[in-house]
């Protein structure tokens, strides 16, 4: 099993970045996104889903908020 982060990477990050309204969206209207992507985010429990819709969790809005380390 893969070992999470407690940090979104970009691309994780520019998924929440589009739920930060609070609304479910209908995230596959909006950007091209993968089924593992989805699935790693749900994982984390960082958004939620809701037949296709999608939205943010105040885990995920707290992840958005850390900052990646530099390297």
């Amino acid at each position: 099993l893969e070992m999470m982060k407690p940090y979104p990477t970009a691309r994780q990050r520019e998924v929440l970045q589009l739920l930060m309204s609070g609304d479910w969206v209908p995230i596959r209207r909006r950007i091209p996104v993968g089924e593992r992507l989805l699935a790693t985010l749900l994982r984390t429990g960082w958004i939620e889903r809701t037949s296709d819709l999608y939205r943010i969790t105040e885990a995920g809005r707290t992840a958005f908020k850390t900052r990646m380390p530099i390297r």
